[in-house]
Order: structure tokens, then sequence, then C-alpha cells
């Protein structure tokens, strides 16, 4: 009688690491990649985040090196097709829009899934178990993801918008109407939305020029809905102010080291808000120019 003889499963593949991959692309020197590691570490950010942030690479270069680095395939400008109900319901919009994921196909219990980062094991582990599928991933740069979530989730596309437009984000109606009239009597075109997921529906078509949100809503909050859009180029340093009842020293740190351009304290008061929009739109011409 013969034991039986469970098969050895294959070793994972090799990951080489995303900054030798840049050097041998010839896009990085290795003493330059040594220096941003250190300073990626210093900020706890990914060595990927920080090279798109400051524009040492493209988007579409990173997800090349991700997916060389990670075995998938990478693809783009998928927005424009087709895709099933019951395979977009397999993703939420809300889970979509936070982890900038995109359900690409369903096939023989498998789940096609664009991604911008690879590396979040812990969220394919759980779509995995939810859905009895194994994921099969693709690389996208996020604004192709955004693209896709924006056409197929929400019905709309990233268009342009007026000069002096100004998003605001506020659950709460009396709040909400106080705010809008302050900015309108001022001339600002002011579209409103009742919490961030409404706003992060609304930002692609209305591309506004500031966004001030609350900070507690239902569905994406304030700080969510800020990480959302900054995984969007065209919006990655669009000025977003923060209203807040109750800011404490610690919290005004907090805000600003998010990427918060400023913050307004509820109740709203006309020349506190003014000032700092104002700077906000300040702050947008001098880095883009009036027309911007």
């Amino acid at each position: 009688m013969t034991a039986d003889v469970k098969p050895t499963p294959a070793p994972a593949p090799i990951r080489k690491p995303l900054g030798e991959i840049f050097v041998e692309r010839g896009l990085l020197t290795r003493a330059s990649v040594d220096r941003l590691i250190s300073h990626a570490k210093s900020k706890n950010i990914r060595l990927g985040e920080l090279l798109e942030v400051i524009g040492l690479v493209t988007p579409e270069e990173l997800a090349e090196a991700l997916a060389i680095q990670y075995h998938v395939r990478k693809i783009g400008d998928f927005a424009k097709y087709t895709y099933q109900a019951n395979v977009l319901s397999l993703i939420p919009i809300d889970m979509a829009v936070k982890h900038c994921i995109f359900p690409l196909k369903l096939d023989d219990g498998r789940l096609g899934l664009a991604v911008a980062d690879p590396t979040t094991d812990k969220l394919f582990a759980s779509i995995s178990a939810q859905h009895n599928l194994k994921l099969v991933l693709y690389v996208a740069t996020r604004l192709d993801i955004n693209r896709a979530i924006a056409r197929h989730y929400l019905g709309q596309a990233i268009g342009g918008g007026a000069s002096k437009t100004i998003l605001l984000v506020e659950d709460d109606q009396l709040s909400r109407e106080m705010v809008s009239k302050i900015l309108t009597r001022q001339g600002y075109q002011v579209e409103t939305a009742l919490d961030g997921m409404d706003a992060f529906s609304k930002i692609f078509t209305l591309k506004p020029k500031l966004v001030i949100t609350d900070k507690v809503m239902p569905k994406l909050g304030g700080y969510e809905f800020l990480f959302a859009i900054r995984n969007i180029p065209e919006f990655r340093y669009m000025p977003v102010i923060l209203m807040t009842a109750a800011a404490t020293p610690d919290e005004e740190k907090e805000a600003l080291e998010k990427g918060f351009f400023d913050f307004v304290l509820k109740p709203v008061k006309e020349i506190g808000l003014l000032t700092r929009v104002k700077r906000a739109f300040a702050s947008r011409e001098a880095l883009y120019g009036k027309t911007a």
C-alpha cells in the first residue's frame, strides 16, 4: 500500500525590486534609487508612489514596472469597452473607489481585476474568498481605472470645468445652503454634493478648481474622499479645504500632513471662509495660471 504523496507547490516567482527595474530600464540611476528609497522610508510611503508624485516616472512607466515586478500583464484604455452588470456587481463602487480597482471579466471561476497597486494581498484574498473566485490581476494606471469607474459605475466621463467652480461637499442641508450662498455672492460657481461618494461621482464632469468638504459624512468621509481623489492624477494637486466642528492642534497638523490645503471651523464664518478660498485660488493660479 503506497502513501499518498502531495505534489510540491511551485515556488512563488521572485519579485525584482522596483528600483532595480527602473535602473535596468534606464529611467533612474542606482545612486538616485538608493536616496529615494531612504526618503520613501522616512515618509512611510512606497517607492513607486513617491516616484509618481514627484514626477520622476510617469504613471505609464510605473504601471509597466509593477507589471514586470509582479509578473502580470499591463493594460490600458479599457474604459471604452462594455462590461457586464454581474461582473461590476462583484466589486461595490465604494471598494472600487477606495482601492482603485476595476473588475474586467469573469471566466471559468476567474475574475480579471485591474489594479493600480498589486501589493494589497489582504484585499485580494478577501475578494477571492468572498466570491470563491481566483483573481487574475492586471496592472493599470490610476487614471485608466478611474476613467472606467466614472464611466461604468457612475455613467460619467472626465471633462473640463469652469475657472471658478467650487465643489461643496456637505451632508447637512443648512450648512450646505449657507456656505453655498456666501460663495455664490462672491461670484463663484458652486456645485454641491451630499457626501464623499456623491462628490466622487460628480468630480469627473465638474472638474472643479477647489473642493470644500465636511469631515464627517456617510459613505466616504472627508479624509477618505481626499485619499480617493488624490489617486486621480488630474486632481492630485487640486486644493481641498476641510470643514470641521473641532480642530485641535494635533488634528490641524494631521489634516495638513494628509494633504488638505487648509481647514475651516464650523459654524463657518464668512470672512474666514472667503479668505481661505481666495488663498486657495491664488495658490492654484500661481501653479497653473488663471486659465487652468
